[in-house]
């Protein structure tokens, strides 16, 4: 049995959004699925703790859900709140912690089929319902059960979070391998293979994605936003800038 009983898709919050059930926000006692589109802070295993873009979390009922934006930024969600006892939920092996989902744009999709079939159809034994979800949750089984089974696969995490949360530091390749015990070539392919990026490409993306928020939300100069966002050279920068996003810190600070 599955019953939705709240769902939507890209839906977007203003800047200041939290939504914590131990604040009296409904849903403690329910399953509740996120994908989230936008960076934002979950509290896992007693802290807060960033996750980026493109994560999807499975809360399990009776567990503190809580979620914000990030300070200052809009947050953009799909979710399906829902009861069931149907055991491949309960079995699912990842729970109350955020992950990246290989194929987010396939995630993204089924959560899309999901709010549409719910607001079709009302009743809980649907079997159209019930085949969207096990697609759904095998397709993310699949993939965490072979991310959990590679090797070093939380040290990697671990790696990946501080440097998501930090970007500004002098990240490298020798830096990272301080905090995990592998050969360069070991720690590169495993790390493409668990991310689907190398690891100092991921150190470039998160630094632009700094830079367009202190863009956005501060009035910083841009040579003081380079250097704020780990860049010894203002011009490395723009040019680092303008080969992800297609244009100058300038123009797009402009909009």
């Amino acid at each position: 049995m599955i019953d939705v009983l709240y769902s939507g898709y890209s839906y977007q919050h203003d800047p200041g959004f939290v939504y914590d059930t131990d604040m009296g926000k409904i849903g403690f006692e329910s399953y509740q699925m996120l994908f989230i589109h936008t960076p934002a802070l979950f509290w896992v295993e007693n802290e807060l703790r960033y996750y980026p873009a493109k994560s999807v979390i499975l809360f399990t009922p009776g567990h503190r859900k809580y979620y914000s934006s990030l300070p200052g930024e809009p947050y953009k969600n799909d979710w399906i709140r829902f009861d069931t006892d149907e055991e491949f939920i309960d079995g699912f092996p990842v729970t109350n912690v955020p992950f990246s989902p290989q194929d987010p744009d396939f995630v993204h999709n089924l959560f899309k089929l999901i709010a549409w079939e719910s607001n079709a159809k009302k009743e809980k034994d649907n079997p159209e319902m019930l085949c969207l979800f096990k697609v759904l949750f095998a397709k993310l089984s699949d993939e965490n059960i072979d991310l959990i089974n590679r090797p070093y696969h939380h040290e990697l995490l671990a790696i990946r979070r501080e440097m998501m949360l930090h970007p500004e530091l002098e990240w490298t390749v020798e830096s990272m391998l301080e905090r995990i015990n592998l050969g360069r070539t070991r720690f590169q392919t495993l790390y493409k293979e668990t991310f689907g990026i190398s690891p100092i490409d991921d150190v470039i993306n998160a630094r632009i994605r700094l830079a367009k928020d202190r863009l956005k939300y501060t009035s910083r100069s841009i040579s003081e936003i380079a250097e704020m966002c780990g860049y010894k050279s203002t011009e490395h920068f723009c040019r680092q800038f303008a080969k992800i996003t297609g244009m100058t810190p300038g123009r797009f600070r402009r909009g």
